[in-house]
């Protein structure tokens, strides 16, 4: 069956790549007529160390945290007017934390409203994403998730000229930061990628680019509190060069977060790994 090229989906930029003798360009994710894209993510902070100084006296403990995403998009045929248009079907979003301090233990969980939704999203031509939600949640329980969603929507990381073997680019990285790290909207955010080298084997041709990925902000407060939090990040990026899809994505590094004032603070020390996975299934029902 003849692939079809999804030319008009941002969504889909990054991860197409087309050979001309030692050099590559980026395109679009070509996809059979009825799949859609499955994209899991899992972000893990094991063995984390928290701090907590009050009135000159310091406790110390352990912090794990896991961020889980499982989503499917789906893109129809644009409208007459230009209008991009697709569903997105959220199978799970669940952030599990739990924090040991001074011989207890606190767990929480959060599982979003869109658990089990499924809901339209539409971008006008020069307009911004928009998602057509049914009510049932109010929209700023669902705010974070939202804009999850528009920065993955609104991501380029790929730079539109022909790119060689050892090249690198830079690129925003904030959805990465944002999957990881929810506090600090306003960190600043520095991604670096390099064509490391095409693999060639019996079952597959796979593009491997090295990423890197630096974050650093702070939060003031008028009450004198201050928040300030730095994410390093390493690791890879694979594209499967038959299906044009950048399968998996894995980083690892260090998360170090501190909030408070000079006599009550609290310091977070987290190492974090986030694996990406994207995977073709076939369509969803959409209306």
């Amino acid at each position: 069956m003849k692939r079809l090229t999804l030319l008009t989906l941002p969504l889909l930029l990054a991860s197409a790549v087309i050979s001309i003798g030692a050099e590559i360009a980026f395109g679009p994710v070509r996809a059979q007529p009825g799949e859609s894209v499955r994209l899991v993510s899992s972000s893990k902070s094991a063995d984390g160390v928290i701090a907590i100084s009050k009135d000159g006296r310091t406790s110390k403990g352990s912090i794990r945290i896991s961020r889980d995403r499982d989503l499917s998009w789906t893109f129809r045929e644009p409208a007459a007017d230009g209008t991009l248009r697709g569903m997105v079907s959220v199978a799970k979003i669940f952030t599990q934390t739990s924090i040991k301090l001074d011989g207890k233990e606190e767990k929480s969980e959060d599982a979003s409203p869109l658990n089990g939704k499924m809901f339209a999203m539409t971008k006008p031509p020069a307009s911004e994403w928009k998602f057509e939600l049914d009510g049932s949640v109010p929209m700023l329980r669902i705010q974070n998730e939202i804009d999850e969603l528009t920065l993955y929507l609104k991501r380029q990381w790929y730079p539109n000229r022909m790119v060689k073997i050892g090249d690198s680019w830079e690129f925003d990285p904030a959805w990465i930061r944002m999957i990881i790290q929810k506090d600090l909207q306003n960190a600043q955010t520095i991604g670096t990628m390099t064509l490391r080298q095409i693999r060639h084997t019996s079952e597959m041709d796979t593009a491997v680019i090295d990423i890197a990925v630096r974050s650093t902000g702070g939060d003031f407060q008028p009450d004198g509190r201050e928040t300030h939090v730095q994410i390093e990040l390493t690791g890879q990026i694979t594209v499967n060069l038959a299906t044009m899809l950048d399968e998996r994505l894995e980083l690892k590094g260090i998360i170090v977060s501190t909030t408070g004032s000079l006599s009550d603070s609290k310091k977070v020390t987290l190492p974090v790994q986030l694996v990406v996975t994207k995977s073709f299934v076939k369509n969803f029902s959409t209306p």
